[in-house]
């Protein structure tokens, strides 16, 4: 049984979620159905960019590196608010965020309040040099798990506090310097 302050907390937390899909909601038929192009950027400054919109999802800033070329957001559903996402970059990107990272030029899923699901077009390269589908990314408190074809990660959310720009063509860290250009991924569009 619930003490009385454990239902006060639980109708807190009830209402701040409550709270949170009403201002999502909001922000969102204002860009739904949404195409942002930076060569098609409008001066209109309520426009989001791509990482503000995934923030209103309660993913951290930084989760999606830049530059986007275009983005767009299709509603599939209301209740929880779920949408299919586009991201497109100029050509076929990486960063350097945990493990290497590899975007597609064309790079789709889904995303509702917390949770970013049925991923394709993003790989990590894990320690063993494979490069693995990442399919799922779920906000749990402060972390961040992600799902992968073949092995799942927890990480704190404040690893990804800041926007980093994807390099086109290989990225090479140090540590994988003697790594072979074909064993990298490379798109098939």
């Amino acid at each position: 049984m619930l003490s009385s302050s454990h239902n006060k907390q639980y109708i807190y937390s009830t209402m701040a979620s409550a709270s949170h899909m009403s201002l999502l909601l909001l922000a969102l038929v204002a860009l739904t159905p949404s195409t942002t192009s930076a060569a098609a950027a409008s001066p209109n400054l309520n426009l989001l960019n791509l990482q503000e919109v995934f923030q209103l999802f309660g993913f951290p800033l930084g989760l999606i590196p830049a530059p986007v070329d275009s983005f767009t957001l299709t509603p599939i559903g209301i209740l929880p608010p779920t949408f299919n996402f586009t991201i497109h970059y100029k050509e076929p990107c990486y960063v350097q965020f945990v493990y290497p990272n590899y975007y597609n030029p064309v790079f789709t899923g889904k995303i509702t309040f917390g949770k970013l699901f049925d991923m394709q077009g993003h790989k990590d390269q894990f320690p063993s040099g494979e490069w693995i589908n990442m399919y799922d990314v779920t906000v749990v408190d402060q972390n961040l798990y992600f799902q992968f074809a073949t092995a799942s990660a927890t990480v704190d959310r404040s690893f990804f506090a800041e926007v980093k720009n994807c390099t086109y063509g290989p990225l090479l860290p140090a540590d994988y310097s003697n790594q072979l250009i074909s064993q990298l991924p490379i798109s098939a569009e």
